[in-house]
């Protein structure tokens, strides 16, 4: 989705990875499945564990998820917008 929003004329926030995605469109989705998937098996295998002893992991996971669900649905709503997009 990132991909088809930017030929829409949609703009990357995140800085290191609006410079990676300009160099190659692979590179950056292998790196932002990479990273996702391998912070979410983190926090899966530290999910009973406490984050600055003050907040489980299973909540931070909990909170990540919503955070996801929240940017597809504003992916999506991008995409149905009045963007130019080549779809």
């Amino acid at each position: 989705m990132t991909v088809v929003l930017l030929q829409g004329g949609a703009y990357e926030v995140n800085p290191i990875m609006a410079a990676l995605i300009y160099r190659s469109v692979a590179l950056f989705a292998a790196l932002k499945m990479s990273l996702t998937g391998a912070s979410i098996t983190l926090m899966v295998i530290l999910a009973r564990h406490r984050f600055l002893r003050l907040l489980r992991v299973e909540w931070v996971l909990y909170g990540v998820l919503v955070a996801y669900a929240s940017l597809i649905t504003y992916e999506v709503w991008l995409l149905k917008g009045p963007l130019d997009l080549p779809i």
